[in-house]
């Protein structure tokens, strides 16, 4: 089964590593955006997740 990508999935994949946010140090604004998103919510915890080519 082939996998769906999105028209701008390489657009995409260049952005993520021209911030260089992958294998950083944990920083406190991820933090306050997960707690505002679960709170937006209603629920107890909220997660961002940023994949790449090959991980998560």
């Amino acid at each position: 089964m082939k996998a769906l990508l999105p028209s701008n999935e390489t657009a995409r994949l260049q952005a993520l590593n021209k911030y260089e946010i992958l294998d950083t140090v944990t920083e406190s604004v991820f933090d306050n955006l997960t707690r505002l998103a679960a709170y937006i919510c209603g629920v107890p915890t909220a997660i961002i997740s940023l994949i790449d080519r090959d991980r998560q």
